[in-house]
């Protein structure tokens, strides 16, 4: 979800380093082989990270496999030029405030603590213009986002258009975005500082959520990553803000897995002899009323691929 959100956001406010070149992919793919019913050709689910760096933008052999096997590819949104270039009004403020003037300023100065953690040059004044949720979901992954690269999706979407697939999308922005947009200004700022506190507090520990959640994604450590995943929302499910952490997590996972999970039967259905690539953020295929558990109770077998 939010590495659409994030990736555009950081590329409005701040510039990007140039990437270093990718050294080697994962240890083993996110990705899941869906046979049975009367499918004549398998079709996979892949889990994404939505980020691009070091061996994050280099897919496994298995996944490539799987890619270059297939018919048809569909990621969370549309990942074509003309959507990227779209986004931008997503993001702008329409209350006629600034960022500032909605959170207050002690919960700008702390923002401005933990931008100049992550680069002394950041600063919430270049953010005045924005949405709070759109800074706060932006945050917890600005320190890779702004290291440069592209999100795996966006390098999965261009070697299918590369390689002559046809492309589609399971979302559009304003679904993601329609989630964020329905908060109120005053959940915004709770979800805002919220973020703010638990960066705050990995900050001081030394720890890091979102390295952890690479880590666990490199080695293909679904369970890992579905446990550092749990904390975060645990985090805040359990916090001061726990009224809200309860809505996002429903409205962010459970509700889009069905709905998306929905779509992903609907194509198969209408095309079931040809193969589908499904690459969604990994989130989405993990932990319970994951979207490979609801196309299994659909009748679908749906088996890991490690190797």
């Amino acid at each position: 979800m939010t590495r659409l959100l994030a990736t555009a956001l950081v590329a409005l406010a701040f510039p990007l380093a140039a990437a270093e070149p990718a050294p080697e992919h994962p240890e083993k793919p996110m990705l899941w082989k869906v046979e049975g019913k009367d499918l004549a050709e398998p079709s996979w689910l892949f889990g994404t990270i939505h980020i691009g760096q070091g061996p994050i933008a280099t897919l496994h052999p298995a996944a490539e496999r799987a890619l270059e096997s297939s018919d048809a590819l569909y990621t969370e949104v549309p990942m074509d030029m003309a959507t990227q270039l779209g986004l931008a009004t997503a993001f702008i403020r329409k209350d006629g405030k600034t960022l500032t003037e909605s959170i207050g300023a002690e919960l700008a100065t702390q923002l401005d603590t933990e931008l100049r953690a992550i680069s002394p040059v950041l600063s919430s004044k270049g953010l005045n213009s924005f949405k709070t949720w759109a800074v706060a979901v932006t945050v917890p992954m600005l320190k890779l986002q702004l290291q440069g690269g592209e999100a795996l999706d966006s390098i999965v979407w261009k070697k299918a258009s590369k390689a002559g697939l046809k492309t589609g999308a399971l979302e559009k922005p304003a679904d993601q975005f329609g989630i964020f947009d329905g908060l109120t200004e005053k959940e915004q700022v709770s979800l805002l500082a919220e973020t703010l506190r638990l960066q705050k507090e990995a900050r001081t520990q030394g720890e890091d959520p979102i390295d952890a959640l690479v880590d666990a994604y490199v080695a293909g450590d679904d369970e890992q990553l579905g446990a550092e995943m749990e904390k975060q929302f645990r985090e805040m499910a359990e916090g001061e803000h726990a009224e809200l952490g309860k809505k996002l997590m429903k409205q962010l996972l459970d509700d889009r897995n069905v709905d998306m999970a929905r779509t992903i039967v609907r194509l198969l259905g209408e095309e079931p002899g040809k193969s589908h690539f499904f690459a969604v953020g990994s989130g989405h295929y993990i932990g319970k009323g994951n979207i490979g558990e609801l196309l299994t109770r659909e009748g679908y077998t749906v088996t890991r691929v490690t190797e």
